[in-house]
């Protein structure tokens, strides 16, 4: 995707909520109060362990950065672990003052619901970044803070890959943790479903072991909403051969405003007939060089050029306005994909205001008008052109195979992700962002009614932060979903993404 991928999310996991007057003294107060709690010979550091405080010089350039800006959370303080010892230690530390944590990798997650932690503590993963790859074994274990794009080298140089998201900047456990959704999961279902293990500390600063075979109901509940229970320092997956020996035929279109309406007629010939190889990344955006609104299509497919060729035919048959069509190497996917614009799509700083919905069905009317709305959101506030429309079409022969009951995550017939990514410059109550978001909740509403389900569906990691906990985890699961909860985080602990409610209904 141009502004999730996938997301995604690389906040690995959420941190405890503020409770009680403690934390809000230390607030109130100035930071030596907080400096004090966090000094070394307090806490005993280990070697490499950092400290840095929001009003030092350079906070910014010292700690990792947020990607969008809009209702972000904030820190008195930032603490970058050497160890597992001082990843217990701030959980410990936090939970025993009261004092509101959130535990970070590459910080891509973009749910309003962080913005709910003012003046707490980060606990900046960045420390856990190795990638251990068994070759024999056919499994890869990774530390909390690695992204997608960190892994590709590794596994490819060993023959191996993995269903990943769609941006090299999401972090691995992040996007795992709410599903993972992706390109490859026709093959080897969500990357869930690749999940052999996690080491999670508990919101008692205890480090345990969750797999099949330990902890067992709390692997269940970790696929699928695993951000709601610790923060997980490493996660054992296994991985597969490469398919096709590692050889990727990956196509870029680009539409004009004039061929939107035949665009999405081809794209939504596709329903129910997407072969397990194929995915099609679809996006509105603005397009300065062809005259504004336009549609760029991604199709990637591990197979052979000449079926690739006849599987596009729909489109090129459309004469796209630009067309290009490669073989390219499976690490190389995340990077060249999309007219390489990942790296655009990386840079952190800027507001974003994501919306999505999670479709069955492939509805062309309501693509056609997104398109008009988008058009005329351009036109009205240039403020708003980097916005975009994304729509994820992924293979789900991969995703339905396993039984839905056996994880967590609860929508796996789902044909399309529709993600509505608005982003601006300017206030975030000004005109700009406030019509923005209006044309988002607008077109959340109208793909809701066409989307093939009885109530709006979302991908947690794609969700904005407003929705009902049942749209996000799906009301059957939330029955298993409370007590599990309750059991492992009590005090909620961990609760500024998505979180799941301690009771339900």
């Amino acid at each position: 995707m141009l502004v999730q991928f996938a997301l995604l999310l690389t906040f690995v996991v959420s941190g405890a909520r503020a409770a009680g007057s403690t934390a809000t003294s230390l607030a109130e107060r100035a930071s030596p109060d907080l400096k004090a709690l966090l000094s070394r010979p307090q806490k005993n550091w280990c070697s490499g362990t950092q400290v840095f405080y929001s009003g030092q010089a350079n906070y910014q350039d010292l700690t990792t950065q947020r990607w969008t800006t809009y209702e972000a959370p904030s820190y008195l303080a930032s603490v970058k672990p050497a160890c597992v010892e001082d990843v217990k230690t701030i959980v410990k530390l936090c939970v025993s003052n009261n004092i509101p944590f959130l535990t970070t990798g590459g910080r891509h997650g973009y749910s309003t619901s962080f913005g709910k932690l003012k003046n707490g503590i980060e606990l900046d993963l960045g420390g856990f970044k190795t990638v251990e790859v068994d070759k024999e074994a056919s499994t890869m274990t990774i530390g909390g803070a690695v992204t997608f794009q960190d892994v590709y080298e590794p596994l490819y140089a060993a023959g191996k890959e993995i269903a990943t998201g769609s941006c090299t900047c999401v972090g691995f456990v992040g996007g795992t943790l709410g599903g993972g959704v992706g390109r490859y999961q026709g093959l080897h279902g969500l990357i869930i479903d690749s999940l052999l293990s996690v080491e999670l500390i508990t919101a008692e600063g205890k480090e345990i072991t969750v797999s099949a075979t330990e902890n067992a109901d709390l692997f269940w509940g970790m696929r699928g909403a695993g951000m709601n229970f610790g923060v997980v320092i490493s996660a054992t997956y296994k991985v597969a051969d490469l398919t096709n020996e590692g050889k990727v035929q990956s196509a870029d279109f680009v539409f004009t405003a004039s061929q939107n309406e035949s665009y999405f007629n081809a794209l939504a010939s596709f329903e129910g007939k997407l072969p397990k190889e194929l995915s099609l990344l679809t996006y509105i955006d603005y397009n300065e060089t062809h005259g504004g609104a336009s549609v760029l299509l991604n199709a990637v497919y591990p197979g052979p050029l000449d079926t690739f060729k006849e599987l596009i035919k729909p489109f090129t048959d459309l004469k796209p306005a630009v067309q290009v069509v490669n073989t390219i190497p499976w690490n190389r996917i995340l990077v060249d994909a999309g007219f390489g614009l990942v790296s655009a799509v990386c840079v952190k700083g800027q507001q974003h205001s994501l919306y999505s919905v999670a479709t069955k069905k492939l509805s062309v009317p309501d693509y056609i008008s997104a398109f008009g709305k988008y058009k005329d959101l351009y036109e009205r506030f240039p403020e708003t052109r980097a916005s975009t429309l994304e729509i994820e079409i992924f293979p789900t022969q991969g995703v339905v195979a396993v039984p839905l009951d056996s994880t967590a995550y609860p929508w796996r017939d789902v044909e399309a992700q529709v993600m509505i990514q608005m982003q601006f410059t300017g206030s975030p109550t000004g005109p700009a962002a406030n019509a923005a978001n209006a044309v988002a909740k607008e077109l959340r509403t109208a793909f809701t009614k066409t989307s093939g389900y009885d109530q709006l569906e979302i991908y947690i990691s794609y969700a904005h932060g407003d929705e009902d906990p049942a749209s996000w985890y799906g009301a059957d699961k939330l029955t298993r979903l409370v007590p599990l909860k309750k059991k492992w985080d009590p005090k909620n602990v961990f609760s500024y993404y998505n979180s799941i409610p301690m009771k339900y209904p």
